[in-house]
């Protein structure tokens, strides 16, 4: 047998080979344990953001059962809780929902409200006034029409008759002498929003300054702005979870940028060409300039109080009055049991002003745009050369197919409800 010899630096050379092959052996090792670890901890995420979804959809069944934020326990070996909060904001219900996991936490926000398919969805309501409705010029109804035993006939104002084919493209069933009732609930926050009590800490403010951005999650606790007299919303950005109050009138200029925050004030004004997504609430008074654009999901209210006072020069006009042009996608609503202004209306639609959603009004409307949705009203009323028509809608067209299906936004009572909007 014959030996060679080998170097010493040979000898050396293999061990490091040796301990380069254990190092990457071992980088290896870890990098296909932290992989299978990254891959465990990715599905416990979504499956716990899947599962934060679900549930808070799956609680739409009833929106109207309270809940509160008590921990709930939804399978103990995996360790998941959730907790459900549901509330208001503004005309929408708000919807929290918070799933917990192995150390996993997600939480999900939501605008919720009624849904109806366009199959079931009410065109118009008129309440019964043991009169009918009379429809002049290009006025239009198609859809599900509730009207007083009456019915619908044609009619003509100062020489302008009625230039339809039909009286009504849809079926015509008999109202009743009240209107389907706003939800007492969602009237009550309305008026909780109204007088709710000033913030005590000064951290809840924001101090509003021109040319800036205040933006507000609804995972934080609300901000507010406020004014004790006339307060102008001039270039300014305001998003999120903030108020806007003042005790005697807000105004929005067109240069100033709103999105899912609530205004407050006995009056709010909105200039001509302003376009945002916000909800104004007043008791007295809203108004919509020309060429405004309000997308969804906005909403105008008004909660007036009833009138007391039979002399007209002492009862101040409440109404809702929207100008030309101007589109809004959401609800107008005009609440209020019992005016003594017989002869004015109450929510005054312009030409060519346009609604995709819902319009409710406790009292007297004249309609001379378009609604694309459900109009509910007590009773129509349009001016015309002089004089008053009481249940006449002269060129106001109303259609309930020419919202799309996917609409959410009908706050009533035993509907399905569904999300409007995720928060942030």
């Amino acid at each position: 047998m014959k030996f060679y010899k080998v170097k010493a630096g040979s000898l050396q050379f293999a061990i490091m080979i040796s301990a380069i092959i254990a190092v990457l052996l071992s980088v290896f090792m870890i990098l296909i344990h932290s992989h299978s670890m990254f891959a465990k901890k990715s599905d416990i995420l979504i499956e716990t953001i899947q599962q934060t979804e679900n549930t808070l959809i799956k609680s739409l069944v009833d929106f109207s059962v309270e809940r509160d934020t008590i921990l709930n326990v939804i399978d103990e070996e995996k360790n998941m809780t959730s907790k459900l909060h549901s509330g208001y904001w503004g005309m929408y219900g708000k919807m929290y929902a918070e799933m917990s996991m192995k150390a996993k936490r997600f939480e999900k926000i939501a605008l919720v409200s009624g849904w109806q398919s366009v199959e079931k969805r009410t065109a118009l309501y008129l309440k019964e006034t043991n009169r009918p409705l009379v429809v002049v010029g290009n006025s239009k109804i198609e859809g599900k029409a509730y009207l007083p035993k009456q019915g619908v006939r044609a009619g003509t104002i100062s020489g302008t008759s009625f230039y339809g084919n039909k009286l009504v493209y849809g079926s015509i069933l008999k109202s009743k002498e009240e209107l389907p009732k706003f939800p007492a609930k969602l009237k009550e926050q309305l008026i909780f929003l109204q007088g709710k009590s000033l913030p005590v800490n000064n951290e809840s403010y924001i101090d509003l300054k021109p040319n800036k951005t205040y933006t507000n999650s609804f995972r934080e606790p609300t901000k507010t702005i406020f004014s004790n007299s006339e307060l102008d919303l001039f270039r300014v950005k305001l998003v999120g979870n903030i108020v806007i109050r003042s005790n005697t009138k807000i105004k929005v200029a067109a240069s100033s940028v709103l999105k899912d925050v609530i205004l407050i004030a006995p009056e709010i004004e909105i200039e001509d060409n302003t376009k945002g997504v916000f909800q104004a609430i007043a008791n007295q008074q809203i108004i919509v300039g020309k060429n405004c654009e309000l997308n969804y999901p906005s909403a105008l209210v008004l909660l007036a109080e009833d009138d007391v006072e039979l002399t007209s020069n002492l009862t101040k006009k409440k109404n809702i009055f929207i100008d030309e042009d101007t589109t809004i996608k959401g609800m107008v609503c005009y609440l209020q049991d019992n005016t003594t202004v017989r002869f004015e209306p109450q929510v005054l639609l312009k030409e060519s002003t346009k609604i995709e959603g819902l319009v409710y009004c406790e009292q007297q409307l004249e309609l001379l745009g378009s609604v694309y949705g459900s109009l509910y009203t007590s009773g129509f009323i349009t001016k015309q050369s002089g004089s008053v028509y009481q249940n006449h809608m002269y060129n106001g067209v109303i259609s309930s197919s020419e919202l799309m299906d996917e609409y959410v936004g009908f706050p009533f009572e035993n509907l399905n409800y569904k999300v409007v909007k995720w928060l942030y």
